[in-house]
Parts: C-alpha cells; structure tokens; sequence
C-alpha cells in the first residue's frame, strides 16, 4: 500500500508550483528512493487510522513514529505541544507504551503570535476540540496519555508532575513564543540524549519556527538539524 498520492492534496500541490516564493523558499524534491513505510504494516495501519486527525504527511508522521519507537532507549515520557486533532500524539502514544504521552494544546488555536511571525495572527486552527481526542485515543485503543488543556505551559504545565522527565518531545506550535516558552519548560527535563522535533520548520508561513531554530542551532548542549521533511530535530547534548 502507498500513501503517497494522500501527502498533498492536488489543488495544494498547484498553489504550491504558483507561489512566488520570497529567496530561500520554494518546493523541494528529495530524491532518495527508499520509502520505509510502504512495507511497516503496524505505521499504515496506524496512519490510516489518524489520518484525519492530523495536519502532518506520511513523511513527518513516519519521522516521529520512527523517533516514538526508540523512546526506550532513553528513560522518561513523551510530551507534545500543539496537538489539533490528536493524530500526531495518537501516534507517539501507540508506539511509545507503557510511557505517558503527555498531549498540550488550548483547542482554541494558535496563540502567542508576534511580530517574529508572518503569516499567523492569533486563533489559527480553532477547528478541534479535546472531545475529538479523546474520541481519537478510545478509538485507537490507547490509554497511555494525559490531556493538558490550556496555554502551555502558563496554564497547563504545572498538571505535569514535577519528577517527571522527558525522552521526546513535539513542539506543533507554528509560532515563535510558544515554541521558545514550550522548549524553555521543558529543557531542563529532558534527559541527556532526549530528542525535540519541531514541526514547523521550514514552511512557508511558519518563519518565526525557523528562525527560533536557527537560534538553537547556536547552542552547545544540543545537536540541531533539519530533516527536509519540514522538521528540525534536536537531540540534548547536556
């Protein structure tokens, strides 16, 4: 089973090859060959099943399914900010039991958008609500989660206990304040060797992501590097 011709709708496609693109953006086209989850049967059955509950593509999907199941090479939970529908986190849950997926978002949009930011104003994404992830979770038979509904982390961090560490972490967030106070947090629990994906780097549109992560890309204690799947992963040094 291929899953490629549902990565981009047809119509996005076309307004992606019309856009003018400001200099350093524009569609890319990798060209290695191998494609992983066309023969992980537990992955598609998966995706299938989470589909319509998250923004991400096979690709991005694949990329944390695949960092979800190492998570036991390193001890402590899971943690996403920016869960929407609750696909991506659904994802990180199957793959990462028995750990806690702790799943962050304000199902009210996106806040904290600023002047780093282009495109996004406030309240983006509006369309999920946290009875749609709990559906989700039921569905999928997972049990392993906890919801933090709120602004993270001003209003929802402190339900997280305070020993508590982190292997991975999904920062969904589309702007750059809540990227940098979400990573902020939950730097110190990170264990060494844990793992931060952004998701937002490098779309168009999402300019303020990109640019926090360039900034990490300056820091000693992590190791930063962009995936071209539109992520940026960085794993804790120290």
């Amino acid at each position: 089973m291929s899953l490629v011709d549902h990565d981009i709708s047809p119509q996005d496609r076309d307004d992606r090859r019309r856009r003018s693109y400001p200099k350093g953006y524009g569609l890319t086209f990798p060209i290695a060959d191998y494609r992983p989850w066309d023969i992980d049967p537990e992955f598609l059955a998966l995706f299938e099943a989470i589909r319509s509950n998250t923004k991400l593509d096979v690709y991005r999907a694949y990329s944390l399914y695949t960092l979800g199941r190492q998570t036991q090479k390193t001890s402590g939970a899971v943690l996403e900010v920016g869960a929407w529908r609750g696909g991506s986190a659904a994802i990180l849950a199957a793959v990462a039991q028995p750990s806690t997926v702790y799943v962050a978002d304000t199902w009210k949009g996106v806040v904290k958008a600023g002047p780093r930011d282009d495109y996004y104003k406030g309240g983006e994404h509006a369309d999920a609500d946290i009875g749609t992830v709990k559906q989700l979770f039921n569905a999928v038979n997972l049990t392993n989660y906890q919801l933090l509904p709120g602004v993270f982390p001003e209003e929802s961090g402190h339900a997280v206990p305070s020993e508590e560490t982190f292997s991975l972490v999904h920062i969904d967030v589309d702007v750059y304040l809540s990227a940098r106070d979400a990573t902020e947090w939950v730097w110190p629990r990170v264990v060494t060797g844990g793992t931060i994906v952004y998701d937002d780097f490098g779309f168009y549109g999402c300019e303020g992501v990109t640019a926090y992560v360039h900034e990490l890309m300056q820091d000693p204690r992590m190791r930063v590097f962009p995936n071209l799947n539109g992520q940026a992963v960085a794993i804790k040094l120290r």
